[in-house]
């Protein structure tokens, strides 16, 4: 279990807690924004960073447990789905300890592959001698 952290000018603006089963699945049980630093898109920085560690780490899932009224925030802008009930129970076999809380709907997506790039192509095109 992890926490990440998004911090400005040495304060806490938005966290999350991250929990990685392995390749297959991570999840986001929580996450939050302080008041007064909602709406400003720090939480999807966050975001970002921890999807492009799961992309590093070669996760292939990401699900979260997401209330009612903030579900339409996680498909909209983060592009996650309804997972039906038999591909949750197929995650719950390899990931027992996987968190819901009542009233919530389980969310996921596909991370997206990690795109390395090396030195080679952030170099400019210097013709070898």
């Amino acid at each position: 279990m992890y926490c990440a952290i998004l911090t400005v000018n040495s304060l806490v603006v938005s966290a999350g807690i991250i929990r990685i089963f392995g390749q297959d699945i991570a999840e986001l049980p929580l996450a939050a924004t302080r008041m007064g630093n909602q709406r400003k898109g720090y939480f999807q920085i966050l975001y970002s960073c921890i999807e492009k560690l799961l992309a590093f780490l070669n996760v292939k899932t990401f699900v979260l447990p997401a209330a009612d009224e903030a579900k339409s925030i996680w498909t909209d802008k983060f592009g996650f789905q309804i997972i039906s009930q038999e591909q949750l129970d197929n995650y719950r076999q390899t990931c027992s300890q996987m968190i819901s809380f009542k009233g919530t709907s389980m969310l996921g997506k596909a991370v997206p592959k990690c795109r390395i790039i090396s030195q080679e192509e952030t170099e400019p095109d210097v013709p070898l001698q």
